[in-house]
């Protein structure tokens, strides 16, 4: 009733000042960047990885929980944003691991990832976690050649050389790159190019240190039938994948990184998982 009796500049000013009052309640309301706060108002981080399991990134422990460098630093990422971590273990090879990303099915993805130029122009990277030297198990006949004079690139660089890598890795790209002539098959998993490079149908597999160290572990008397080289060279980088749109997240994350590296709390991971194998008495 009192609106009736004020004349309309006083209408106008009560307005605006209503509309003001609703505009700052819903700013208050929605302070955090869209990207962050649809993870929040969903209440978990969902984080892609691959169906198969990649030791010490993540394995089972002997009570059959999901552990490993890339789960203590999933969850600490989901706990520092305040929400649930859920781990969508879908994908059967790593470059599937991007494409949920790209399609919203996972938030991101940290799953011992190599931040590649190719998956770079589909998703945004943050800086890097982890880097690891290349790696080639050679069989046995072929490690004699190696021995006895050859570089390892004029051994496997021609026509004859049937070379195996994890298809949608990396190593994909790396082994067509390096030996251009070799013909380059994709396996589903490490385990069946080491089952051939021993029995020679392989020449080599083209993988990480961390594969080779993992397969001699657990196949200690495989030194008869398999050498392993460590190349020198350019490392083997891993990077935590968002989505392209994403870019408060990214910044957040990689500034997440950028403590965990300054405070020591990275190489501690590291320690645990890559140098020092301490996660194995966790499945024994």
């Amino acid at each position: 009733m009192m609106l009736h009796f004020l004349g309309r500049s006083a209408k106008v000013v009560l307005f605006l000042l209503a509309f003001s009052v609703d505009l700052g309640l819903a700013r208050a309301q929605s302070v955090l960047p869209p990207d962050i706060e649809r993870i929040r108002i969903s209440g978990e981080l969902r984080v892609a990885m691959t169906a198969d399991l990649w030791p010490p990134f993540f394995f089972l422990n002997k009570n059959k929980e999901l552990m490993g460098l890339d789960v203590d630093l999933a969850t600490e990422i989901a706990r520092r944003l305040g929400v649930r971590v859920r781990f969508v273990r879908e994908a059967k090879t790593f470059d599937e691991i991007v494409t949920m990303v790209v399609d919203r099915r996972a938030d991101i993805a940290v799953a011992y990832l190599s931040d590649t130029l190719e998956r770079a122009r589909l998703v945004r990277f943050t800086r890097t976690y982890v880097q690891v030297k290349p790696a080639v198990l050679l069989n046995r006949s072929l490690a004699g050649l190696s021995r006895r004079g050859p570089d390892l690139k004029n051994l496997l660089n021609h026509a004859q050389a049937r070379i195996g890598v994890t298809k949608g890795s990396s190593a994909e790209g790396f082994a067509a790159a390096d030996y251009p002539l070799a013909k380059i098959i994709s396996y589903e998993n490490w385990t069946d190019i080491t089952r051939d490079v021993a029995a020679e149908k392989l020449m080599a597999g083209v993988s990480d240190e961390i594969d080779a160290k993992s397969w001699q572990t657990a196949n200690p008397e495989g030194a008869i039938a398999i050498e392993t080289i460590i190349r020198q060279g350019p490392p083997d980088t891993m990077g935590i994948a968002v989505h392209r749109d994403d870019r408060h997240l990214l910044y957040w994350i990689n500034h997440f990184l950028a403590i965990k590296d300054s405070d020591g709390s990275l190489s501690n991971l590291h320690k645990k998982y890559i140098e020092n194998d301490l996660w194995k008495k966790d499945i024994q």
